[in-house]
């Protein structure tokens, strides 16, 4: 994992600055989006039917 100060350069590099509680908020969030990660396929494509569909109009009849 990355260290702080190293997650503190990158979001500033990003052009974020949040203030230290949110820092170290996201910066424990971390290991739980690394884990996320690896459990997301990355082999879909456009043309791939989704695997959910939303509806603004409500569900069909």
């Amino acid at each position: 994992m990355i260290s702080m100060d190293d997650f503190k350069a990158r979001l500033k590099a990003a052009g974020f600055e949040p203030d230290e509680d949110s820092l170290k908020e996201m910066y424990a969030a971390l290991p739980y989006l690394d884990g996320m990660r690896t459990r997301v396929g990355r082999d879909h494509h456009h043309e791939d039917d989704p695997a959910h569909i939303f509806s603004l109009l409500g569900p069909r009849s």
